[in-house]
This record gives C-alpha cells, structure tokens and sequence, in this order.
C-alpha cells in the first residue's frame, strides 16, 4: 500500500500535516519516525473513521492515521522498512535549534544529523523510488541578524560564517542540497517557516506562557527606538502548505526544486503580538525596556554556563536575541502564486483563548516549583541594569 513518511512527526507540526492531509480528503497512511512518542494535541482534531493499525513496534498511535516507529532515520534499517512503498517524504526532524545540541562542541553531531543524515535520506528515498521529498526549512537559512523587510527566495545563501548559530548553518547545507536533487523521477521542495507557533508547542506559545507565569516576562529588549516586526507561521498554516506543497510535487507540470517562505502573511510587532496573551493570562504586557548590550552579555554569559557547565538550554539563544531585536519580513508572495497557499485567519486568537482557559496553579507557597535556573539568571540581569541605570 502506498503510504507517506514524516521524519520528526511526533510533535506540533507533524500532527498539523497529518490533519490537514485527512481535511483535505487525503488520508494516504502515514508511517512517523519518531524518537519522542507521539503527543495527542487538545486543539487538532484527527478522522479516524477509517484507521488502519499495523504494528512495527509496541508503539502504536491508536489517534490517527500513524503508526510510529521508536526510531531514528539515521537508522538504515528503519529506513529501509518505512521508504518500501513510500510515494513522499516529509522531512521535519533536525536538531540544534534548542536544547544542548546547540552548543559549538556538537557542531559536527548537528552536521551528521542535520546535513550527512538527510543525503543519506535522500539517497535511500532514491534507491526506494520515493517520487516527492518536502522539507520543513527556516528562515534561519537567510536570516544572520541583519534587517530584512520583505525577503523572498531571491535572497543569496549567506556565507557559512555569518550565520548564528549551528541550526541556521546545517539547515542552509541541507536546503541546497535538497533544491538540487530536484529532478522529474524526484521532486523536491522546502517550506521555510518562521516561529512556529500553535497551542500547546513547546518552542514557542508555551516558553512564552512559562515565562508569563513566572512573571519572567517583565521588560521589552531594545536596540532601537522602535518595535521590531517580523512574521510568525501557525503550525496549522504550515500543515496547510505541507498538504499544497505535495499536491503541486504531485502535477505533471508542477514547480520542484524551489524554496518557499510560509508565514501567516501578516508583519506584528515581535512584543506587542504577545499582549494579548500576555492579558489572557493575567499579567501586564512589559513597558519598561533593557538595552540590547546587556542582553546581548547576558546571552553570551548564560549561554556558556547552560551549553558547558549545565548541559541544557540557556534562556534565550543568540538567534533567538537577534530575531527578535532585528525587523525581519519574508514575502508569501511565491508560495501564494505557485503553491495556492492562503493563509488561515486568526490562529493566534485560537491559541490565546487556549491557554485563556487553562488553569494556572498557585506556586506561592512553593518556592521550587519557581525558583530554578533560568529565574536565577533573570533577576541577575535585572540587578545588574538596574545598577548601571544609576
């Protein structure tokens, strides 16, 4: 039986590609290669009339279309299990972006994982007669901290050294690798997203909601005198331009080898998008603003202690900093012309009323349950420019 495979599916994102195939009368099996079990979403709702449950592992998704398999895809002999068959590929999984793999000292692990792991994909995807291959890319391939106000996908690569940080560099690497294998027997195309974001993600809305809580989102970072702007793309757009981007690889005469930008459409201010959650939640939007130096300090300092001494996440990451204190605008325009992509309205309401109505625990009486080490590292920041604004 023909079927799809989703490298990385098991979370957010996966789950909207696979709602929005099943919404649009696509419901082609789809095997999920996954290290993480697959997480059942509040807010995505799956048709299951018509499940068909075959078992690889001793995990089996009872929710969905999928059937996961407690693997990786480095591992040839899940590949050669899965790709048999397989019509089209969807390649989420990376790593470096969060986490401690984004430390420099697992450069080459994020390039065996990031850059060397998807050649070997693709080379498999061949030997198998995979004819589709769609790759879940970042603006991070073009974005080093400089201002970009309505980028498309004319904009250069830029060079390996200008990039932030080892995420943006291997997911430039794999994207030009990927646009290049682009032929008739096997098309290719990469969706480049910028914060993805939906109820219940881990990356984005919830660190944001975390850091709400815990009265950690107190102060705006300022390089200049005004607001930065930039675009967001809502997991549910993506699963949407997931679902366009096979449905053109699938047409005869359909564009391949081409790079799209994915955002919601809409250009936000990177602070005040955040109000109204932020007032959902019982908290007041930040007015007061700390200098971009001092954070930018802090970033590098907090960063060699979680990467080096901690083994986890700093905070705030380097690309994290400079995305937000940075205007950057990417242009649907490609994507609404050659793929058909229009973007939903109002997910970002969708995601505030959901955590509008989840209950917030009282952590008064407990200090542990607040206090760790990214709280440690806040309040030093706001002793230290406290100290220097007198």
């Amino acid at each position: 039986m023909k079927h799809y495979v989703i490298t990385g599916g098991a979370g957010l994102l996966g789950s909207q590609l696979i709602s929005s195939l099943q919404k649009n009368g696509d419901f082609t099996k789809c095997v999920v290669i996954d290290p993480t079990p697959y997480r059942p979403f509040d807010t995505i709702k799956l048709d299951t009339s018509f499940v068909e449950y075959i078992q690889v592992s001793s995990k089996i998704d009872s929710v969905s279309y999928t059937y996961s398999i407690q693997g990786s895809f480095l591992d040839e002999t899940v590949l050669n299990r899965v790709l048999s068959n397989c019509v089209t590929v969807f390649h989420l999984c990376a790593i470096g972006h969060t986490g401690r793999f984004g430390a420099q000292k697992y450069k080459s692990r994020a390039h065996q994982f990031n850059v060397l792991g998807t050649i070997q994909l693709i080379k498999k995807c061949k030997e198998n007669g995979v004819q589709r291959f769609i790759y879940s890319s970042s603006i991070a391939v073009v974005f080093t901290g400089k201002p970009l106000y309505s980028c498309n996908e004319a904009e250069p690569y830029p060079k390996q050294s200008e990039y932030l940080d080892i995420y943006s560099s291997t997911k430039a690497e794999a994207e030009s690798f990927i646009l290049s294998q682009s032929c008739l027997d096997f098309k290719t195309t990469c969706l480049r997203f910028r914060a993805i974001y939906g109820p219940q993600d881990v990356s984005v809305a919830e660190k944001v909601v975390n850091m709400v809580r815990k009265n950690l989102f107190m102060v705006k970072i300022s390089r200049h005198d005004h607001e930065s702007i930039s675009n967001m793309s809502s997991a549910e757009n993506c699963g949407q331009a997931f679902h366009l981007a096979n449905q053109v690889l699938a047409e005869q005469n359909g564009p391949h080898g081409q790079a799209y930008f994915i955002t919601d459409g809409e250009t936000v201010g990177q602070y005040e998008v955040w109000s109204p959650l932020i007032r959902a939640l019982g908290k007041t939007p930040p007015v007061h603003s700390v200098p971009y130096p001092i954070v930018s300090a802090f970033v590098s300092i907090s960063s060699f202690f979680c990467y080096e001494i901690f083994h986890s996440s700093p905070p705030m990451t380097r690309f994290e900093l400079e995305t937000l204190v940075t205007d950057n605008t990417y242009s649907i325009e490609k994507a609404e012309k050659e793929l058909g992509y229009v973007p939903g309205k109002n997910h970002f309401k969708k995601t505030v009323d959901y955590y509008r109505i989840q209950p917030i625990q009282s952590t008064t009486h407990n200090f542990g349950s607040w206090f760790n080490f990214d709280t440690l590292l806040f309040m030093i920041l706001i002793i230290f420019w406290t100290i220097i604004s007198f």
